[in-house]
């Protein structure tokens, strides 16, 4: 079994050989996460024959990860609610390890893949805001860590810096200021989006005018391009996402 680290307070990270049978649903989130995986790995099928409901597969430098609950609750604006989620390490089919919160919380939801074989994994509450970074470092250890001040992206061509839970106009000085340049877009005649182009954000690519108030930011740089999420209808949204496309 490899050596298994948590820095991160809120969640348990232990070693585990055996995945317990899924308790009796409560909700199954029929809209959630979109279709069954397919094909799934043997890890993900390993799950599922458990009871399962299967919502992340990636792999995780020589294992596989995958996230997983009872109990998922369709929210509001096409979003979802996780409760009682998990993160399954797996060799092969073999449970190692098992990262999960306090029961009755939605501290756990999906993951998806990282930089350098790491899996990034959110939390399970409706605007899914990533928690942590899981990774296996170079002895070995099973690292569950806390999302790190910047980012490395692309195999080094770009740095990305922790801009979740920022006001959009802080976000996007951090951003300027790693090489990240804001993508006019064309005239809008949404009045959210044109108040923040007012204040000097000319980058916002859309507002949804109902739920959660989503706003979408786009940005370029040498390493491919960046867009951005914030929630919220503040005068200037909290970014609850990032995501980075290479070119």
């Amino acid at each position: 079994m490899p050596h298994i680290v948590s820095q991160i307070k809120d969640l348990h990270f232990v070693a585990l050989g055996k995945l317990p049978a899924a308790p009796a649903r409560a909700n199954q989130g029929d809209s959630c996460f979109g279709a069954p995986l397919q094909p799934p790995s043997e890890a993900a099928r390993a799950v599922a024959v458990r009871g399962w409901h299967v919502i992340g597969d990636v792999p995780l430098g020589r294992y596989r990860a995958v996230s997983f609950a009872s109990d998922i609750e369709n929210g509001t604006s096409g979003t979802c609610v996780v409760h009682d989620g998990n993160v399954g390490v797996f060799d092969g089919g073999r449970l190692i390890a098992l990262v999960y919160g306090k029961a009755g919380e939605d501290a756990v939801g999906t993951i998806s893949a990282g930089e350098n074989g790491s899996v990034r994994i959110t939390d399970g509450d409706i605007d899914q805001s990533e928690i942590g970074i899981l990774s296996v470092q170079t002895d070995g250890t099973l690292l569950l860590g806390p999302l790190p001040k910047e980012e490395s992206v692309c195999g080094g061509r770009g740095t990305v810096p922790n801009i979740k839970g920022m006001p959009i106009d802080k976000a996007r000085a951090a951003l300027i200021a790693k090489g990240w340049t804001p993508v006019r877009q064309p005239p809008s005649t949404d009045p959210r989006e044109q108040a923040l182009v007012q204040q000097g954000v000319v980058e916002v690519n859309g507002c949804s005018g109902t739920g959660l108030g989503y706003c979408s930011f786009d940005y370029k740089g040498p390493a491919g391009s960046l867009s951005v999420t914030t929630i919220g209808e503040a005068d200037m949204p909290e970014v609850i996402r990032d995501s980075v496309q290479c070119q």
